[in-house]
């Protein structure tokens, strides 16, 4: 499906209902994906708001690295990318008056912003009740960059629930950005439409953004992560506070391998504090409870699981993945919440196949440790 980006005017000239946008713009699909139908289908993740700022606070605190500006820089980079796909309307200088800007952001779960100051070379830009404060900087840095086809450099501050960017025009020349794919191998099966996400229980919050049970949401494309990714490898020196011995992951060396453990270890804690039940009797709970934990956030499914009942192991194949850390993290949080026990997870490729692989800790199966 071809992109569609910002040029909305003509489906919103009178404007629908929150709830009937986003079932438009983002489809659920069997394979526990979610996409983006206004932006070529990209992957994305609807993640809890305050879920994903704890997760990037996870993250640094196992690095002992400050990400935010990558984080950022990521957001950038990544809606400039999408931006310059859009060949079909000229936007215009003037961001604030850009046709479907508005629908386009709220859907996504950012805030609103305003337009203080400008001048030929200078910009303040104010997002009330934003998400993450360092993505929105980023994503308005870049709006800002398009609709005055100049480089700029940025900076933000936050004030309870104000964030304020700074924009300065800077005549660094930097290529636009290429599309950033998965380094993980992808066997795209078919896929139909699904229905892990019920649309119609949306509610629109008066404070900014958009809520589903019970938590505002945000919709984050993968791209996004994986600029992040490629923009914090470099700092990468060590992991603390993790328990790197208990995340394998086969082919992933190196400082990628930190990061995944990070992005794994970080998701398994979270998952742990929501105290959700995970009941396992038989092999086909864990795909209802990969539904549950995964496909209503776009993280994928488990597909084909196999139990091990005398060493209460799991096998299965990893399907419509966002990112295997991600996942794999949940995944491994779901079998020790039903186990009562500490788990290893083991993910290899095999045949463009993502396959999972977890046991208890203790288990010496592990031979990779």
């Amino acid at each position: 499906m071809g992109d569609d980006s910002l040029g909305l005017l003509d489906r919103f000239r009178k404007q629908k209902p929150l709830r009937d946008t986003l079932k438009e713009r983002w489809k659920s699909r069997s394979d526990g994906s979610i996409s983006d139908s206004w932006r070529a289908d990209q992957a994305v993740w609807m993640a809890g708001n305050s879920w994903f700022n704890s997760f990037l606070e996870n993250v640094e605190m196992r690095l002992s690295l400050s990400l935010g500006r990558k984080l950022a820089h990521a957001a950038s980079e990544s809606e400039e990318f999408f931006l310059s796909q859009n060949k079909r309307r000229n936007l215009g200088s003037n961001m604030e008056k850009w046709a479907g800007i508005e629908v386009d952001r709220n859907s996504r779960g950012l805030g609103d912003f305003e337009i203080i100051n400008q001048s030929s070379d200078t910009a303040s830009v104010i997002v009330n009740h934003f998400s993450s404060g360092p993505m929105e900087a980023g994503i308005v840095a870049s709006s800002w960059e398009f609709a005055k086809r100049r480089r700029h450099k940025f900076r933000w501050s936050e004030s309870g629930r104000v964030l304020l960017v700074n924009l300065e025009a800077d005549e660094i020349n930097v290529p636009l950005p290429s599309e950033c794919m998965p380094n993980w191998p992808e066997h795209i099966p078919a896929v139909d439409p699904a229905d892990y996400v019920n649309w119609n229980d949306a509610r629109e919050l008066e404070m900014g953004g958009w809520e589903l049970d019970g938590e505002r949401k945000i919709m984050i494309s993968r791209d996004l992560i994986l600029r992040f990714e490629e923009f914090s490898l470099h700092n990468i020196q060590s992991l603390k506070d993790s328990r790197a011995k208990d995340y394998v992951w086969e082919g992933v060396n190196g400082k990628r391998a930190l990061w995944w453990t990070a992005l794994a270890d970080t998701s398994r804690h979270l998952f742990m504090e929501t105290k959700r039940h995970v009941m396992i009797s038989d092999a086909r709970d864990w795909i209802t409870n990969s539904i549950r934990n995964l496909s209503s956030s776009g993280l994928g499914i488990i597909s084909e699981p196999k139990l091990d009942l005398d060493k209460g192991g799991l096998e299965a194949k990893l399907i419509g993945t966002f990112h295997p850390a991600i996942s794999g993290g949940i995944i491994l949080g779901c079998w020790e919440r039903s186990t009562g026990s500490k788990g290893r997870i083991y993910l290899n490729i095999l045949d463009g196949e993502l396959r999972v692989k977890v046991s208890p800790a203790r288990s010496s199966v592990l031979t990779t440790e």
